[in-house]
């Protein structure tokens, strides 16, 4: 089987820059909080998915027949993480307003590296990577090591960009209520990835 370098990054692209858990919470962060307060939280995203990615690529033959068992488990676990975080979201939408830097919620490394952990969507994209377009570099581990380095990048970028252009539109947000209307898009943004984490829109 050969590698298929445009098969592939049209993959990564579209799956890693679209809306879904990583790059609505960054957007919502960088508005909330701008983009450097928001970086902790991106280290997070961007070493958690390193060692999801990592997992998916050592045992892709093994997981994809024993995963399934779990897939409904993990599948509501991160709906209900992603939740909480959406109520957070929007609970701290009016402190656009009133930044308070001591603040415990504020973005925090843990946060970004938990997420991915209880994001089926994270594991379901390794799983199709490394067993549908990368799999001839499974026993090869130097391409293997700069593949992940690779995908890992392009993750981190994404979700900047995400934070950036949360961070671009703060100076829209002049009024509490254009706060709150903000935060209630970006939690029922994030509700509704919980529910398609959980399957809900499955057919």
């Amino acid at each position: 089987m050969t590698l298929n370098l445009t098969a592939t990054a049209v993959f990564v692209v579209v799956t890693v820059f679209t809306p879904g858990p990583n790059n609505l919470l960054s957007g919502s962060m960088g508005v909330i909080y701008g983009y450097r307060p928001t970086l902790p939280f991106l280290a997070g995203v961007a070493s958690g998915f390193l060692f999801v990615m990592t997992l998916c690529a050592a045992v892709s033959s093994s997981l994809t027949t024993w995963f399934p068992s779990a897939a409904l488990v993990l599948r509501w676990v991160g709906a209900a993480y992603i939740l909480w975080l959406a109520v957070g979201i929007y609970r701290r939408s009016g402190a656009l307003l009133v930044p308070e830097p001591e603040d415990a919620d504020r973005p925090r490394y843990w946060k970004g590296l938990l997420l991915q952990f209880v994001n089926p969507k994270a594991v379901f994209y390794g799983l199709t990577l490394f067993t549908v377009f990368l799999t001839p570099l499974l026993d090869r581990p130097l391409a293997l090591a700069l593949s992940l380095v690779i995908l890992t990048t392009v993750t981190f970028t994404a979700i900047s960009t995400w934070a950036l252009g949360g961070q671009l539109i703060r100076g829209w947000i002049s009024t509490r209520a254009r706060a709150r209307a903000l935060g209630l898009v970006l939690a029922l943004a994030l509700l509704y990835s919980a529910l398609d984490v959980a399957g809900v829109f499955a057919s």
